[in-house]
């Protein structure tokens, strides 16, 4: 604990909650407590916890909920207003301030689906398709376009592919369907070169798994982002960082090689980091010292660090039990921290396709435009409350 005589005090849910078990002193003095990312209520696991102290929370006490991916506020704040006999004042913002363009990066140049609100292009999501196809097919549909099919030849002989159907639905297996191909070290230079060109800097690029954001980081080692003034800064920054820990941690290959990176304006920012390191990189991001940060999805929930340009490297997670896409209120959260206020008119948002084919347009679509997941109960009451509150 850090200052817990303090008059904002912040903590998680299940502090709170241990809190209003014991019935803790400190419960008596407070007058407002904010629900920071309250759509965590669906998480099937930590969900109860803050239902449980929504209810718990005495009469007295004022609430208030944030919350950038909630499409049922009304059901959400009228349960509120039953539980806890008060008026609920709903404040709604259907735009933002600034608007977001959202792109495939394929064939070396961005092809833009969608800007703002105005809705899906098919045209782009075309262009991006045909962007990806061999030279001679793509020759071919560009002159035919009949439907008739191209010819291809590969390794299992040839095969006839009809043009309109180029981004048609994954092929199934155990091999990785085309669209979702990771991109070699050269594709990751030439996109990062082409972010640096078109001033699309500070860059967030999210990726799914801890170790994928440490080997896209390593693919740049050849790049240096940062000009001979910014370095003197990061390295002396680093340096008084890297000081407050002992002299045997100082020399930890993962201390080391963060440090080493930062210098180059390239960060990587993940829970497997060391607190301290994570801290660094955060600070370096926010004064505009680090270019481009390869990060999981955990950057985006309740750290205030717009950027730019935001790139997610794949739409595919591991939700703890599955492979699956992104759902749309995911991909909000993350598309989100493009476009900083002030600073930028519209926030750019890539979607990397390294395959020969993009994403399916069924997913990209409902990923963009789809309406996020609604906010459902997951209490369940347990020996443990029901022993709590008798005591």
């Amino acid at each position: 604990q850090i200052g817990a005589d303090g008059s904002c005090l912040i903590m998680t849910t299940e502090i709170l909650r241990s809190m209003l078990y014991r019935g803790a002193d400190l419960i008596r003095d407070i007058e407002w407590v904010i629900f920071d990312e309250v759509h965590y209520i669906n998480d099937s696991e930590r969900g109860v916890v803050w239902e449980e102290v929504i209810i718990m929370l005495p009469d007295y006490v004022n609430l208030i909920f944030l919350s950038a991916t909630t499409p049922n506020t009304i059901e959400f704040s009228e349960w509120i207003g039953r539980t806890k006999r008060k008026p609920v004042h709903v404040i709604r913002t259907n735009y933002r301030p600034v608007p977001l363009s959202h792109h495939l990066w394929a064939g070396l140049k961005l092809h833009s689906i969608m800007e703002g609100k105005q809705g899906f292009k098919p045209s782009g999501y075309s262009e991006a398709a045909k962007a990806l196809l061999p030279a001679s097919a793509r020759a071919a549909a560009e002159n035919g376009g009949t439907g008739k099919g191209v010819k291809t030849c590969g390794k299992g002989g040839s095969a006839s592919v009809k043009p309109s159907s180029v981004a048609a639905k994954p092929a199934s297996g155990s091999r990785l369907s085309s669209w979702q191909a990771q991109g070699s070290k050269q594709d990751w230079i030439s996109l990062t070169r082409f972010l640096e060109r078109e001033g699309l800097m500070p860059t967030v690029c999210f990726s799914f798994s801890k170790k994928k954001c440490e080997e896209l980081a390593n693919m740049l080692r050849s790049l240096d982002l940062n000009t001979a003034a910014e370095r003197n800064l990061v390295t002396s920054f680093a340096i008084q960082t890297v000081n407050r820990l002992s002299p045997v941690d100082s020399k930890l290959p993962q201390v080391l090689t963060t440090v080493e990176m930062v210098k180059r304006g390239i960060g990587v920012h993940h829970g497997g980091l060391l607190p301290i390191l994570k801290e660094m990189v955060e600070i370096l991001f926010s004064r505009n010292l680090i270019k481009i940060l390869f990060a999981t999805e955990t950057f985006a929930m309740g750290v205030n660090m717009p950027a730019r340009c935001v790139v997610f490297n794949a739409i595919r997670k591991h939700d703890g039990t599955q492979f699956r896409e992104l759902q749309p209120g995911e991909y909000t959260q993350m598309a989100g921290r493009a476009g900083r206020r002030g600073l930028d008119k519209v926030g750019t948002v890539i979607i990397c396709c390294f395959g020969d084919q993009p994403p399916p347009q069924v997913v990209l679509k409902n990923m963009l435009t789809g309406s996020s997941t609604k906010l459902q109960s997951q209490f369940r009451l347990t020996y443990t409350m029901i022993l709590n509150l008798l005591r």
